[in-house]
């Protein structure tokens, strides 16, 4: 089921192009958000990246709502985006926020042990953040497809998870796999094309690049060489965006749109072997 939801993923990017509207939405988040960073607007970017999760849901409701069928055009997206925002908003700061009030509980006890608090900090999000994400990944796939209420959706996901454990894990682990190989290609690609400004970095001995601030790493990769690395991130996260959003979608599908089996029927028979139905 994994790799036929990825090769129907490919094939709906190919033959529906609304779908690539949420990647750029990505990328273009990414990209200002990256350029307000390194130009030291950090606030701006912070509050430019908080609004462009909010507005997230929509274009999420959009992708979501073309994969599942109907109107796939430009006019559906943008139908089903309206209908599904507050839902998969609402549901996903429903997460959130447990997930929060839980790392806030799993750190009294350690704080009153006298653990440093960072590194508590950093246990209790980690702790807590992957089972959370593991669990409640496809939250917004069931209030699309399933059309599911905000809390009803939370269960749906974990109920989705828990029903084929080796799926959900394949699903995971592809998922690894793809970003994995689009990072290395976009750090390759990049890597060419400002060879000759990291030259100076090949030939330094491990002491002096380690004694580096990110400053002086970042004048010696110059503007241009910053801006081509913009450029591919942008372009990356268009396409990595787009085929992992798409490939959740048609996983999910394949799941809820599969033909129920028949519901057992309950009775029992009489001392003559006949059959009452309750």
């Amino acid at each position: 089921m994994v790799v036929d939801s990825l090769r129907e993923a490919l094939a709906r990017m190919a033959d529906t192009p609304v779908l690539w509207i949420t990647g750029l939405s990505m990328g273009g988040l990414f990209t200002v958000n990256l350029l307000l960073q390194v130009g030291g607007n950090t606030v701006l970017g912070s509050r430019i990246g908080f609004l462009g999760l909010c507005a997230l849901p929509f274009f999420l409701g959009g992708s979501y709502g073309a994969i599942r069928g109907g109107d796939s055009g430009l006019r559906g997206y943008l139908r089903a985006g309206a209908r599904y925002y507050f839902r998969i908003l609402l549901a996903g700061a429903v997460i959130v926020a447990a997930a929060f009030l839980t790392v806030l509980l799993v750190m009294i006890p350690f704080t009153l042990l006298g653990e440093p608090l960072q590194a508590t900090m950093t246990l209790s999000l980690l702790g807590v953040a992957i089972p959370f994400a593991f669990f409640t990944f496809f939250f917004d796939t069931a209030v699309v497809f399933e059309d599911r209420k905000v809390f009803d959706s939370i269960r749906r996901s974990v109920e989705f998870t828990m029903g084929d454990p080796k799926r959900t894990v394949g699903f995971y682990l592809v998922n690894l796999a793809i970003s994995i190989l689009i990072l290395f290609v976009s750090v390759a690609i990049w890597s060419v094309t400002i060879a000759d400004r990291l030259q100076p970095l090949i030939d330094l001995n491990q002491t002096p690049f380690q004694a580096m601030t990110p400053e002086q790493v970042m004048n010696l990769i110059g503007v241009p060489g910053l801006w081509v690395g913009i450029i591919i991130g942008f372009f990356a996260t268009i396409i990595g965006g787009t085929l992992l959003l798409s490939f959740k979608a048609c996983l999910f599908k394949r799941h809820a749109f599969a033909p129920a089996s028949a519901a057992p029927q309950q009775g029992e028979f009489d001392e003559k072997g006949r059959w009452y139905r309750y």
